[in-house]
């Protein structure tokens, strides 16, 4: 846990630093290569955040937990902010790439007057499991349901939603208001797919790790993750109405030896629905 904690002073002090150089970009002349550097260092950090909050609350303490979880929620809220501005400077760079002067006045634009609005994104990591709740979250959000937005500034927003193969998928595509609905096709195409989705959802509900030892936390984290698993396959019309033998051996897998022996499978039809919950 010390080298967790050692890794999260360190990238904090790296995203510090990267927001006081992208403030600065007000003060200097830039070019579209200048911030696509800059694009890079927030992508770098981005992963280096996310992978520090998967180790930090699988491993730390029940009781430090819901203070970490705000703590990087922090760090994602910034990360969001920086990727929006960078987003909004090359917009801006490309549209005015044939007046000399105009990168002088395009640094001079912050977090406090874009003109797309700070809005709470879903993120999407190209896992297909996930591609279902991402769709309707984002098309009920403020973004796909907003029609104030042009269609451009969806695409932006859309562009900042997805990571990994989506982002690549997506890359090329150039923010116009005709090019919003080819990206959103080109997602759906990809990540829309039952059989990917199927697979998907029972390879994370059988690849779950091995309790070693008694942990409240690694026990909650095997019920959630089952749950997400069948609530996916639900969704899908899988019949895990009739799995529970199959779940429970797969569950009874994944338990440390103590908690294994004092957990108890239901056996009456009035027990299927504790079929996670240990006694």
């Amino acid at each position: 846990m010390d080298a967790i904690l050692k890794q999260k002073k360190i990238v904090k002090g790296k995203l510090t630093r990267l927001v006081s150089k992208i403030d600065d970009l007000q003060n200097q002349e830039n070019s579209e290569s200048i911030i696509e550097v800059y694009e890079k260092d927030v992508n770098l950090i981005d992963t280096e955040v996310n992978n520090l909050n998967d180790n930090l609350l699988s491993t730390c303490a029940d009781e430090d937990f819901n203070g970490y979880e705000i703590e990087m929620h922090d760090l994602f809220s910034k990360l969001d902010t920086l990727k929006i501005i960078l987003k909004e400077e090359i917009k801006k760079l490309v549209r005015n790439d044939n007046n000399t002067n105009a990168c002088q006045n395009i640094v001079n634009t912050n977090v406090n007057n874009l003109k797309l609005p700070r809005i709470e994104l879903p993120v999407f990591t190209s896992n297909y499991m996930d591609w279902i709740s991402f769709r309707d979250l984002f098309l009920a959000s403020s973004v796909g349901n907003n029609n104030t937005l042009s269609d451009s500034q969806k695409l932006q927003y859309l562009k900042l939603s997805v990571k990994s193969e989506a982002a690549t998928l997506l890359q090329s595509i150039q923010i116009t208001n005709d090019n919003y609905q080819k990206a959103w096709n080109a997602l759906t195409e990809r990540y829309e797919t039952e059989a990917e989705i199927i697979n998907a959802a029972l390879n994370k509900l059988v690849s779950q790790p091995v309790l070693r030892q008694e942990s409240a936390s690694g026990l909650r984290k095997i019920i959630d993750t089952t749950q997400q698993c069948i609530d996916t396959l639900q969704i899908l019309k899988q019949p895990v109405e009739h799995w529970d033998t199959i779940i429970i051996f797969l569950l009874r897998g994944k338990l440390d030896p103590e908690t294994l022996r004092v957990w108890t499978p239901p056996r009456t039809n009035k027990q299927k629905k504790s079929l996670l919950r240990p006694v």
